[in-house]
């Protein structure tokens, strides 16, 4: 395995963790209402038995590092899983695309709701679907060029 194309790889996904953080966030600001991945964070703790703010109440500080800390840590997961799954002389394109499909399908449609943590995605509005689709379209093709790139460096 090629540690150069790993550690690429790893830094696309954080890349990209971090532009879907900052728009989740802004988000939030914007609509006065937690974030998806807040509610997630939330789902899970109340699983756990952890103590978990009001619903409709905005993050905390504290809470935005842990919100947003499993995010980052996700996604340099979710890159170091490319790195070990796709070939080398793949295509940045396709092999994004069809990498950043199977990050959603198997967050979005099989692993959330598996673990209660979301409803599932087939249950959600076309805007919704379409917008964690083109999300994971992109999260997929940054990883895929932070892995070439880093390979041919």
């Amino acid at each position: 395995m090629n540690g150069k194309r790993m550690a690429g790889a790893i830094a696309g996904g954080l890349v990209a963790g971090l532009g879907i953080t900052a728009m989740m966030m802004a988000g939030e600001k914007k609509s006065g209402t937690p974030s998806e991945l807040t509610d997630l964070e939330r789902a899970g703790a109340r699983q756990l038995g952890a103590r978990s703010v009001p619903l409709s109440d905005l993050p905390d500080a504290t809470e935005q590092v842990v919100v947003q800390g499993s995010h980052l840590l996700l996604s340099a997961a979710a890159g170091a899983v490319y790195a070990a799954t796709v070939d080398e002389n793949a295509g940045v394109l396709p092999s994004g695309i069809v990498f950043g499909l199977a990050f959603y399908a198997a967050m979005h449609w099989i692993t959330g709701p598996l673990l209660g943590l979301k409803k599932p995605e087939w249950q959600a509005d076309a805007a919704t679907i379409g917008t964690h689709t083109m999300v994971h379209l992109v999260f997929g093709v940054a990883t895929a060029a932070g892995a070439k790139a880093a390979a041919n460096a």
